[in-house]
């Protein structure tokens, strides 16, 4: 019971005389087609309700709009459907003005607003502008909100050449659907290209389908696919890396080591200049391609030298894939993962040197002090704000949305409907994948699983670094761990159903990952804003006989804002 060691992943062994086994065959090209058009489905189309029940014969069996929603920021009702829903009505400050003034929901007041501001400010202002109006200051990096902005003037471009409407491109895609159409997409390949990760990574077809699965029918993942903020795109461009990183020690030529050593380097330099994060992806795959050197020329063992008791040998093959000359390998490996990452990081900024905020490689350097600075003392209090040891355990989600007025009655219990949208992660998945992650250096130790090792790693590089930070965090933080996390429970699930008999086989995946899917449309109110009775949220007397959707209630009324809620889902 293992995955294979590492020198196993650069070779294909003959599964008959003549012939060698399929990387990727025309089922992996079923399955991939069949979870990506389910996963667009179900980003795209959402919330999708059956309506027959409703209004029998008096429409569409199903519907995807939403009606006797706020569809302006003084809340007048209406009727929004797929993606554009929600739209979060505006509530008035000091001033009477309200806020938001254009139905953002939760971080999207940030984002799409910089990422229309960039495209403003290079159509408006010029580099010698003083003090543009679309300057703004935001600690992360412009890549993320650029392809933003891109779905933001795609749906203008949409709008005016299909719609009739008038106006800028970037003006008439400033909106709830313009703004989130990106991530959708972003979020809709992180399904594939989790198969294609894990495909690679364990040639073991029930992985890959498993780990594509987990991450289809996974709340986070979901909701952060539908939603105009910037974790998405790192997590997308994390798998990407972490791919053609294997690519790239899997090389059966010299030349294609070096082609996908640069593809690497693209890669991880688009996915830094999106969010820092990535940078821990850049550290653990540098990390493991030094290890692979090294183990090349050290016998790593434990006991006597003849006799040890645990030993992990150098492995065959070149210390450098395909054996590509060193001195060759290491001056484009430096060009790769040096230059041109940074290249494109500083490229990213091109908005701000065209609108005038910056003017030359000092403003740039400045700014990123100043956001160091922002995320290194920031000591602002948030009511879903929890500190990093909680977050597998899905202590404390965060509310994005909510709506408790004027959405109607419910047709079935007479109560009052209400809306409310979390980044609740499927707890299906995120506590049966804790004992999955607790075993993996099991696996490291007793049989020397590369697959394994990868897994840890990647998990420890994209949770720990929070550790020491002090400012207010959340759970979506947690988003480029969880890659790891689904991987670690298909990396388990697939080791214990390779020990069974076909047929139990099969019964074991397919129970447990129905009941991951049961799981998701359990919760998928919650992670579509899709009004349901209070009593299907909250426990009272009408609660269903299967319960409300907010299970841990553990919630104080009486802490600080200093100390967050703790295993609270209210």
């Amino acid at each position: 019971m293992k995955g294979p060691r590492a020198y196993e992943l650069e070779k294909r062994e003959p599964a008959q005389a003549g012939r060698e086994t399929s990387y990727f065959d025309r089922w992996d090209l079923i399955a991939v087609l069949a979870l990506t058009a389910v996963a667009f489905i179900l980003r795209f189309y959402s919330p999708i309700m059956p309506d027959f029940f409703v209004h029998p014969f008096q429409g569409p069996a199903i519907t995807n709009c939403v009606p006797n929603t706020p569809i302006d920021p003084k809340g007048d009702p209406g009727t929004i459907c797929g993606l554009a829903y929600p739209f979060n009505r505006g509530y008035a400050d000091s001033n009477g003005v309200l806020s938001p003034p254009n139905g953002q929901v939760f971080d999207e007041i940030y984002f799409p607003v910089d990422a229309y501001d960039d495209v403003k400010g290079i159509e408006l202002c010029k580099p010698s502008t003083i003090s543009c109006k679309y300057n703004y200051f935001d600690p992360e990096p412009p890549l993320a909100k650029l392809f933003i902005a891109s779905g933001e003037w795609g749906y203008g471009w949409y709008r005016a050449h299909f719609q009739g409407a008038t106006g800028d491109y970037i003006d008439l895609g400033f909106n709830t659907f313009g703004w989130r159409i990106a991530a959708c997409l972003f979020g809709t390949l992180c399904i594939p290209m989790m198969y294609l990760f894990a495909r690679r990574l364990w040639p073991n077809r029930l992985f890959a389908i498993s780990a594509a699965t987990f991450a289809c029918f996974d709340g986070m993942f979901f909701i952060q696919s539908r939603i105009g903020m910037i974790d998405i795109f790192p997590v997308f461009f994390i798998l990407l890396a972490y791919f053609l990183y294997l690519v790239h020690i899997q090389s059966r030529t010299p030349s294609s080591s070096l082609i996908s050593l640069v593809a690497l380097g693209v890669v991880l330099g688009i996915g830094i200049a999106s969010k820092w994060i990535v940078l821990a992806a850049f550290a653990s795959i540098v990390f493991l391609m030094v290890i692979r050197a090294i183990r090349r020329n050290v016998d790593i063992h434990i006991g006597p030298q003849g006799n040890p008791i645990w030993s992990w040998g150098r492995g065959e093959g070149p210390m450098i894939p395909k054996g590509t000359y060193w001195p060759t390998y290491l001056v484009v490996a430096a060009v790769a993962l040096v230059a041109i990452p940074l290249a494109i990081y500083v490229e990213s900024w091109y908005p701000f040197f065209a609108r005038g905020q910056f003017h030359n490689l000092a403003d740039l350097i400045a700014y990123q002090q100043q956001s160091y600075i922002y995320h290194a003392t920031l000591k602002a209090t948030h009511p879903y704000g929890s500190p990093w040891w909680s977050w597998p355990l899905l202590s404390r989600p965060v509310l994005y949305y909510a709506e408790y007025t004027n959405l109607g009655i419910d047709h079935w219990t007479g109560e009052q409907l209400i809306s409310r949208m979390a980044n609740l992660g499927n707890p299906w998945i995120w506590w049966t994948s804790l004992p999955c992650i607790a075993t993996l250096p099991y696996f490291i130790i007793r049989h020397r699983s590369f697959p394994a090792t990868l897994i840890l790693l990647g998990f420890v590089s994209q949770w720990l670094p929070w550790s020491p930070i002090s400012r207010v965090l959340f759970m979506y933080h947690m988003f480029g761990g969880l890659i790891f996390m689904v991987l670690a429970l298909a990396f388990v699930l697939a080791q214990v159903a390779e020990q069974l008999r076909p047929q139990a086989r099969i019964l074991l995946a397919g129970n447990f990952l129905g009941i991951a899917v049961l799981f998701f449309f359990y919760f998928y109110p919650i992670w579509t804003g899709l009004p349901i009775s209070g009593a299907a949220y909250f426990s009272g007397p009408q609660t269903p006989p299967w319960g409300p959707k907010t299970w841990l209630v553990n919630c104080r009324n009486d802490l600080p804002p200093s100390q967050p809620q703790q295993f609270c889902w209210n």
